[in-house]
């Protein structure tokens, strides 16, 4: 007999013809590193960082529990891009050598944009980030494929990927066909450099020795295992939002350049991140673990002519990509493996697809039932959490919860088994990196100086 989860694979590759009233609306996927959903005023926060997100979010749908299938980005935009979960489509590490190296996609693979491009689209890629750039399989389908020049992380990062966006509309776009376009700003990505007023605004009165630089707090929290004050934390989660709410006032005025031009009521536009970012809870920093600050992630969408509204099931990166075929009657790549949210966001009435969520990263690996309970394995003993009582993860119920426990571990042998199944043929080799970008992932603190 099959595992139950490969049955769910084989059912969600099929192609089921949804489509909007609407005739080949524009889609625009929005790609923010690094930015954690608790941070922002759609999913709670306390801090009002975020007005342009809250309007966007005011009509569109929200998906409140989204994880990411891992916690870094390549894999997580590879993951985006084939809705493959990473121990199919194998694009997991890098090789901090000295010849430093990258794991690729296979060719074969069918991307998102691939799948839009086959249905007439111009499809256009640009990107604040050489680190998806250095993955060479992942500009399958793109007619354009651009790193934007000029601040990848600090200073006017997001005013510079903005400014390109909007010119590619005015200039390049063939107003005769529609277009899939996807943007990745590395707002708020570390350093946590937000230009002025910004960064001074969220930096307060904090008078420690901490500059927001990725590197010194590399080397004080994680390399010598400093305990962070209340006062760095503190300033660390400030000049964080600083660059939210800098990436929000670049996101407020693209999307009114898109009213502006007259794209806005023909245009699906999805915005999520790759990741989250951890501030020292469970004793670590940036990000590369499976704990909920590092892989719940945002996702609002919105769709024209469909009403706003919330949704409380569990969804995963893997389901974006067969969602937006879905909803513009594209036909999905035959061996996604995510889940389409499609008839849900049209009609709240019908049935979410549901079912349980994965995430991985490296040797640990979590798995969320459709009512919340979080299975962690990869750290000593296997951890249990219910994240609607307990969201912040402090109160491992594994000790006391042995059944569900292994229940879970089934499950998630299931799927992971089926992942690595459902890869094909070997797996590419890397590709070495230019110098160019090997300083670029210096930069952003994956490479050792």
């Amino acid at each position: 007999m099959k595992p139950v989860y490969y049955v769910a694979l084989l059912a969600a590759a099929s192609y089921s013809p949804f489509a909007l009233a609407a005739p080949s609306p524009n889609v625009i996927v929005i790609v923010v590193d690094a930015m954690r959903a608790d941070r922002l005023g759609p999913y709670g926060a306390s801090r009002d960082i975020t007005p342009n997100l809250n309007r966007f979010a005011s009509r569109s749908v929200v998906f409140e529990h989204v994880v990411t299938q891992s916690a870094w980005t390549v894999p997580a935009v590879t993951s985006l891009f084939t809705s493959l979960d990473p121990l199919t489509h194998r694009v997991l590490r890098y090789n901090p050598s000295q010849r430093l190296e990258m794991d690729q996609l296979a060719e074969s693979e069918d991307t998102l944009a691939e799948r839009f491009k086959s249905a007439g689209y111009q499809t256009v890629a640009l990107k604040k980030t050489v680190v998806v750039d250095t993955n060479r399989g992942l500009n399958q389908g793109f007619d354009v494929n651009r790193i934007i020049e000029g601040q990848m992380v600090e200073g006017t990062s997001a005013q510079e990927l903005t400014n390109a966006a909007t010119a590619w509309l005015g200039t390049a776009r063939d107003p005769s066909r529609p277009f899939f376009m996807y943007l990745h700003y590395m707002d708020p990505h570390s350093s946590y450099r937000a230009p002025e007023p910004w960064y001074s605004k969220y930096k307060g009165g904090y008078s420690g020795l901490l500059t927001g630089d990725h590197m010194e707090i590399e080397r004080r929290f994680v390399k010598n295992k400093e305990k962070a004050s209340s006062a760095d934390v503190a300033y660390l989660k400030g000049v964080y939002d600083a660059e939210i709410e800098y990436w929000d006032s670049q996101f407020g005025r693209f999307m009114q350049q898109l009213v502006v031009s007259g794209i806005d009521a023909n245009t699906i536009v999805a915005v999520v991140a790759d990741h989250g970012e951890a501030f020292g809870e469970h004793g670590q920093w940036f990000h590369g673990d499976v704990w909920q600050e590092n892989v719940q992630i945002p996702w609002i969408l919105k769709v024209p002519g469909v009403a706003p509204g919330r949704r409380a099931d569990w969804s995963q990166i893997i389901d974006v990509a067969p969602t937006l075929a879905d909803l513009a009657g594209v036909p999905r790549g035959q061996r996604w493996q995510g889940r389409s949210h499609a008839a849900n966001i049209v009609d709240a009435k019908a049935p979410p697809p549901g079912g349980s969520v994965y995430t991985e990263y490296g040797d640990y690996r979590a798995l969320i039932s459709a009512d919340g309970m979080k299975l962690i394995l990869g750290y000593g003993n296997a951890k249990l959490y219910n994240l609607p009582a307990d969201p912040l993860e402090a109160n491992d119920l594994a000790p006391v919860r042995g059944m569900l426990v292994d229940r879970l571990k089934a499950e998630m042998e299931a799927r992971t088994s089926a992942a690595r199944a459902a890869a094909v043929g070997a797996a590419p080799a890397p590709v070495a990196l230019t110098p160019d970008q090997m300083e670029a992932l210096r930069a952003l603190g994956y490479v050792d100086e």
